[in-house]
């Protein structure tokens, strides 16, 4: 009774629990798992991943401070980094990777279940139930970085679009029939619905516009 139970129990559940979970995914799955790519993602990994040099002001802080210091807390991993890299489709072997090489704490066994499973969903649901995705309005939402961009999260078309709002829509439009009974992600394909097909339309030129320009930069 010397340490108090909400520290026991945090701690016996990352080590019993999800430590294990992890350890046990990676050897049970590896070598194959490298290669698992369920949502048929083969964008090259951007540029900008190696140089920070970016209009995304959330972006540009994490990236940057991440090759300065070899570090980036876990949300700023999973649903900025890896939440864009999954948007725009980029082969989640190449964000293995980046992350392998750029992070002073990423050990294989731990980063490559993190990365192709719970990061880019690319072993179709084995680690976890769904994709981590969500538009720029979650990043306004949980951070100060919308503040200082040129981008509005809340527009997803024309000069002002966040990037990422746009492809967050364009990947429940590319994906709409693996999810669209999804329990956990019906009620974001019914939103998508929700959108005319004017816009849906602009949406895809938007995102494939984006796609090239960050293939050719």
């Amino acid at each position: 009774k010397r340490v108090p139970i909400a520290s026991v129990e945090g701690f016996v559940r990352q080590i019993i629990g999800w430590r294990e979970y992890v350890r046990g995914l990676y050897f049970w799955h590896m070598p194959a798992y490298l290669d698992d790519n369920a949502l048929d993602a083969e964008q090259p990994l951007p540029k900008l991943y190696w140089t920070g040099d970016t209009e995304m002001n959330c972006l540009k802080h994490v990236v940057r401070d991440t090759l300065a210091h070899g570090y980036a807390h876990h949300i700023q991993r999973l649903m900025i980094t890896g939440l864009f890299a999954l948007l725009l489709g980029v082969r989640p072997r190449a964000v293995h990777e980046w992350y392998l090489a750029v992070y002073v704490d990423a050990v294989e066994w731990v980063e490559v279940p993190n990365t192709i499973g719970m990061s880019q969903f690319a072993d179709g649901g084995l680690m976890g139930s769904k994709p981590y995705i969500a538009s720029g309005k979650y990043i306004d939402k949980m951070s100060n970085y919308c503040k200082g961009c040129r981008f509005d999260p809340a527009v997803s078309t024309g000069p002002k679009a966040c990037p990422f709002t746009t492809l967050y829509w364009d990947f429940l439009d590319r994906h709409r029939e693996r999810f669209a009974g999804h329990p956990r992600l019906v009620m974001q394909v019914r939103n998508l619905d929700r959108l005319k097909p004017t816009a849906i339309e602009a949406i895809r030129a938007e995102a494939e516009h984006l796609r090239l320009r960050l293939a050719a930069t």
